[in-house]
């Protein structure tokens, strides 16, 4: 399972990176929109996966899920937290690259199965 979750971080940085790359290409301006658009999403994601691989091995099934819940809670603070960091600043950020790569970063997790497909 650790290599599953670390296999999938990999992925979706590389697909941030990818898109930061692809922004970047197309127009230079886009560049800090989309790097905080893939870093609203991969900061909360990264802290909920090292959370859980701590308690990888832990097989009581209630201890877990509440471990699981208390991460998850944490990760939507931190989220929270970028975004809110973000929209008080006067930069003139571009909404629609911002949330095209959170939206990017969020629905690879839907490909998980494929990624981790044989491990």
């Amino acid at each position: 399972m650790k290599n599953q979750i670390i296999r999938i971080l990999i992925f979706q940085y590389i697909l941030g990176v990818t898109y930061l790359i692809g922004t970047s290409l197309w127009d230079i301006a886009f560049t800090p929109s989309a790097l905080l658009g893939c870093v609203a999403a991969l900061v909360p994601k990264t802290y909920f996966s090292i959370r859980m691989l701590r308690e990888t091995e832990n097989n009581n099934a209630t201890q877990w899920l509440g471990y699981a819940y208390r991460s998850e809670i944490g990760k939507w603070v931190i989220m929270s937290a970028v975004f809110v960091l973000a929209f008080t600043t006067n930069y003139p950020w571009d909404p629609v690259v911002l949330f095209a790569g959170f939206v990017l970063i969020q629905v690879s997790g839907w490909f998980a199965p494929i990624v981790t497909k044989g491990n």
